[in-house]
């Protein structure tokens, strides 16, 4: 049998996902993306339905024949795999904003952008030695990253999200 590369464990796992004997975990996967979509948003309950979903799949793929032969890492790329695909399908149901989260985080982006216009290395008590235009930008836009995280803007992966 020949040996495929891949450039990643997602492209892996949706190779393996294309083979025609993995027609039942195809099904499982869709049917759990099309049922969590139709059904109310509930952020108590949300979470524990994916990662029960996520368990069974587990389960389902260590048993399934494609995986038989896996390694551990391979087993652990497949279901990384299956938490991103999932995860991107369902990304804006399951981190969706509230009204009253997009306020606060529109208060936070203020606050911070209030502090880019006067804050300045010497207000942090960095020494004069220490004290580099080029770097200070950098933490500027690492302060805008940060930003980005807390409004939800820059994803995770989705094992990083969901652990609890």
């Amino acid at each position: 049998m020949e040996t495929v590369t891949h450039s990643s464990p997602f492209d892996s796992f949706l190779d393996r996902m294309r083979n025609p004997a993995s027609l039942d975990l195809v099904r499982s996967i869709k049917s759990f993306i099309v049922s969590f979509s139709y059904t109310a948003s509930n952020p108590e309950t949300d979470g524990k339905r994916i990662q029960e979903f996520f368990q069974t799949m587990e389960d389902a793929i260590m048993d399934h024949p494609l995986w038989a032969s896996s390694s551990d890492d391979e087993t652990d790329n497949a279901l990384e795999g299956l938490e991103k695909y999932v995860m991107t399908k369902l990304h804006s149901r399951t981190f969706a904003s509230t009204p009253e989260d997009v306020k606060i985080d529109a208060e936070i982006s203020e606050k911070i952008s209030l502090l880019q216009t006067f804050l300045r290395p010497q207000h942090l008590d960095i020494p004069s030695a220490l004290q580099n235009e080029a770097a200070w930008l950098v933490c500027l836009a690492m302060l805008k990253h940060c930003m980005w995280i807390l409004m939800g803007l820059v994803i995770f992966s989705p094992a990083h999200l969901l652990s609890g």
